[in-house]
């Protein structure tokens, strides 16, 4: 009997993990969007205002927004990329979208750029971080909200994974059904993760690389 109780305890420290975590990435779209947005206004003279997650928000709705933020984001790239690519050499555009080239190349072609068009390319990193954000394809790391639509997760707020293993239990049980077990919540909610985690990360890296390479190249200039 004891053993038993010691079970669920360890089950509902399960539960409750899982559900942080799934909060966590929810909350980690954003925060890695408004990195993106702060790159985009500080070096392409955007003026986009940033984004928050709302606890009172459902889950399939937060990432649809947050969806929405990251294809402006994809499109304002993709069209600042096109002006780099017809405004310079094939030769130089090369060297700052391929990984290949040297990051003293990569400051010396930007510094170029920036002194031969007298800054109408944006900021001295506009052109890279227009190139590497277009080539990255940012809408492909979006939330994959068409896989979440089919997870009955997707009817709980931000905020009902921050609550207790029992009422994160009586949530997840579909309306006039038997309650589910702390296993099966713990699965329901693995499962929204592994479609969730994966996308974010790969957005989490695309940002990360884009920033260190602002951050490198300024200062080899």
């Amino acid at each position: 009997m004891l053993s038993l109780f010691f079970g669920d305890k360890k089950k509902e420290e399960e539960l409750i993990r899982s559900a942080q975590r799934l909060h966590h990435y929810l909350h980690k779209y954003y925060t890695i969007t408004n990195k993106a947005l702060g790159i985009l206004n500080t070096h392409l003279d955007e003026q986009i205002s940033s984004v928050s997650a709302k606890e009172s928000e459902g889950i399939e709705e937060s990432c649809v927004r947050v969806s929405q933020v990251m294809s402006e984001i994809s499109h304002i790239a993709e069209r600042r990329d096109r002006h780099v690519h017809k405004s310079i050499e094939p030769a130089l555009y090369d060297k700052i979208a391929f990984s290949g080239v040297s990051l003293k190349e990569k400051a010396a072609v930007v510094k170029e750029l920036n002194e031969s068009t007298l800054g109408l390319l944006g900021t001295i990193c506009g052109p890279l971080v227009a190139v590497l954000l277009a080539k990255s394809e940012v809408g492909n790391v979006a939330p994959p909200v068409e896989q979440l639509k089919g997870l009955p997760l997707c009817s709980l707020t931000l905020g009902d994974l921050v609550q207790s293993s029992d009422k994160l239990t009586k949530l997840l049980s579909t309306s006039g059904s038997q309650r589910i077990s702390l296993d099966e919540a713990i699965q329901l909610l693995e499962e929204t993760l592994s479609v969730l985690k994966p996308p974010c990360d790969a957005y989490d890296d695309i940002v990360s690389e884009v920033q260190a390479y602002v951050t490198l190249v300024t200062e080899n200039i």
